[in-house]
């Protein structure tokens, strides 16, 4: 049973639950990946889209013509005040509240230490000059450096964490003649990658170089992963880590952002389902406890002492009885039935044994009380024959009569039941054969209900119970009386064999002995054990309530009563 349990129960449920458990997981992840990827796309988006407007914005005071006018009339008139002048009032009309830029700082190539700035607060502030002061520190040796080769491209820079954009402002030969550098204000440009879903860091790279970067960054960020012609992002796991890729080409350059993903965040939201999945299963493992328990006590344990009864029972143990082998009404049900069964089973082996055993003692006696029945009934008729041509009919009436009583004994047609007439044939048989012994000594009286004559009963059980009271109601009496009265009851025949011989008080105690069906006695007489026979055959074949009893009436007189079944019906299908 807890086989069929697994297979049919908890196995497909486990398969039915783990299959839920990877759907919806896979579900999950992949809503993740979009959602994750989604928000990388549009905050990389964002942040070309504000480096091409600063790229754009650093073109202006290349293709606007106030500085390179200025420069050239400079040159002519050398009025420094006039060049500052227009400088300074374009660098502040066009950068100083430009939000891409925090500080903005013009070189002209002639005069490379003299710098023309501006910034968010204003060219004339404290923050302005301060700003200053760190650039000509900081990053004009670098610019120095740098403008000979950048012709007209642009180079970003990280000096110390700040970004810098530098571009040269071309005269008409195409030499530059000025180097303006932009500060970038990395909030306003890569602030929104702050945004992508799980965001815990970035960084930039320019042209595979490292950008812009945090100061306690720890990301290991693999270049390989920028080796694709997609401009989606993808997201990507390295190290048990998180990461969006993505690259983009705002201008001639390549930028590639790499943002590192909440590896916590991400795994809670499938951990949830994880817990959910194991919330299931330790509920449903005390519950395919409590369900095998409840099969094994309810169905297993009744089955299993059911078969072991059975067993039992084939083994030769009839009546064996189950108890308390089920709670349930069904197993109930079935448990009385067994037990039903067990003893009817061994009721009817011990009526067929018992009556066997009858039978064998009873055949016993007709071979005892036999001697070549065939030859002495061949005999017999002889004699009779010879009586017959001597006219002595006397002694022909008594040898058809012992031929009658031997013809009873020998029983050819081994039938079990006789109608009440043929019964009596043998005890008149009988009775005619011993008034010869005894004479007048014996007087018989018999009163038979005619209408009974036909009723059936069990072969030679009247014969036996006259001879027994003749036996010992008759023999050795001067003058003695046996009655028969043959009567219904109701649904049964009573035989009532009555002589005038009275029993004593120990002949009682013998009498029960002998009718006794749970003892065996020692030694009996022949005709004792005719009457103990025929009391046993009653009883196998009719139960307890027939039988045979030998007792005293209120007369002193010995009355000897059969009483059987008049179902002839049921005698009938018995044969």
């Amino acid at each position: 049973m807890i086989i069929v349990l697994i297979l049919c129960w908890a196995l497909p449920l486990s398969i039915i639950a783990y299959a839920m458990l990877y759907v919806t997981t896979s579900k999950i992840n992949k809503q993740m990946e979009r959602t994750i990827v989604t928000s990388a796309d549009n905050a990389v988006k964002i942040c070309e889209m504000q480096m091409s407007a600063a790229i754009t914005a650093s073109r202006n005071a290349s293709y606007l013509p106030t500085i390179k006018e200025s420069w050239q009339q400079y040159m002519k008139d050398g009025n420094k005040t006039a060049l500052y002048g227009e400088v300074i009032r374009f660098l502040e009309q066009h950068y100083r509240y430009d939000d891409h830029f925090l500080y903005t700082t013009l070189l002209f190539t002639e005069h490379p230490d003299e710098p023309y700035y501006t910034s968010q607060s204003g060219s004339a502030n404290n923050l302005a000059y301060r700003n200053n002061l760190y650039f000509m520190a900081k990053v004009h040796p670098l610019v120095m450096e740098i403008y000979p080769q950048l012709d007209t491209d642009i180079k970003l820079l990280n000096v110390e964490g700040h970004i810098y954009m530098i571009r040269n402002m071309m005269d008409s030969s195409y030499h530059p003649f000025a180097v303006i550098v932009m500060e970038l204000d990395q909030e306003s440009l890569f602030g929104s990658l702050e945004s992508t879903w799980g965001y815990t860091d970035s960084q930039i790279y320019v042209d595979g170089e490292l950008l812009v970067e945090s100061l306690d960054s720890e990301m290991q960020v693999n270049m390989e992963n920028f080796k694709t012609r997609s401009r989606n992002a993808r997201l990507i796991q390295e190290g048990g880590e998180y990461y969006a890729y993505a690259i983009r080409k705002p201008d001639i350059h390549y930028m590639g952002y790499v943002i590192s993903l909440d590896r916590q965040l991400i795994i809670d939201e499938t951990a949830a389902i994880t817990y959910v999945f194991a919330f299931f299963v330790s509920f449903m493992i005390p519950l395919f406890a409590i369900v095998s328990i409840f099969f094994h006590r309810k169905v297993t344990k009744p089955i299993e002492g059911l078969i072991k009864a059975s067993h039992i029972i084939e083994e030769g143990e009839f009546g064996y009885q189950i108890e308390g082998a089920g709670n349930s009404q069904e197993f109930q049900y079935l448990t009385d039935a067994f037990n039903s069964m067990s003893e009817k089973l061994k009721h009817q082996f011990e009526t067929i044994y018992s009556e066997e055993l009858a039978l064998k003692d009873a055949r016993i006696m007709a071979l005892q009380s036999q001697i070549n029945p065939h030859f002495l009934n061949n005999t017999l008729e002889i004699i009779n024959w010879e009586a017959r041509i001597n006219e002595d009919y006397k002694v022909s009436q008594m040898i058809e009569n012992l031929s009658i009583m031997l013809e009873a004994t020998m029983d050819r047609r081994h039938r079990r039941f006789v109608t009440l007439v043929e019964e009596l044939s043998y005890v008149d048989a009988y009775l005619f054969i011993i008034s010869q012994r005894l004479g007048e000594r014996m007087n018989v009286e018999r009163n038979v209900d005619n209408s009974l004559f036909n009723v059936k009963i069990p072969r030679l059980i009247i014969q036996p119970i006259i001879e027994n009271a003749v036996e010992h109601g008759i023999i050795g009496q001067p003058r003695a009386r046996v009655t028969l009265n043959v009567f219904a009851q109701e649904d049964k025949l009573i035989i009532e064999v009555r002589n005038t011989g009275t029993l004593s008080k120990e002949s009682e105690e013998k009498i029960v002995a002998l009718l006794d069906t749970e003892s065996e006695p020692n030694e009996i007489s022949s005709a004792s054990l005719g009457v103990r026979n025929v009391n046993r055959r009653i009883k196998i074949i009719y139960g307890d309530e027939c039988g045979l009893t030998v007792k005293n009436d209120e007369n002193n007189e010995t009355v000897s009563k059969i009483i059987v079944k008049m179902d002839t019906t049921t005698i009938k299908d018995n044969k």
